[in-house]
């Protein structure tokens, strides 16, 4: 197994096939990799943009002043805190 594996190493350093299979087999990974790193920011600014929305629309309610706290947070599925958070920084 070793002396196969030697073998097959030396396949992919030496021989011109080998080394180009080699640079596709790596392009391909860094391209795949290029694009799981695109997805998972896509997929951290649709969260962001979300709780940036719930943001808005609980500061919104608050500005109205017909809501309780815990309604806000139930309405924006915010938490309690960060309802409160926001009801300080608009002053009510």
């Amino acid at each position: 197994m070793p002396k196969e594996l030697a073998e097959r190493a030396d396949y992919f350093k030496a021989e011109a096939e080998g080394v180009n299979a080699m640079c596709e087999l790596m392009e391909k990974f860094g391209v795949k990799k290029m694009e799981e790193g695109r997805e998972a920011g896509r997929a951290e600014g649709r969260i962001e943009g979300r709780m940036e929305s719930a943001r808005a629309t609980a500061a919104a309610l608050i500005a109205l002043g017909k809501l309780t706290i815990a309604q806000i947070a139930a309405a924006t599925q915010l938490p309690t805190e960060e309802v409160e958070r926001l009801a300080s920084v608009s002053g009510t």
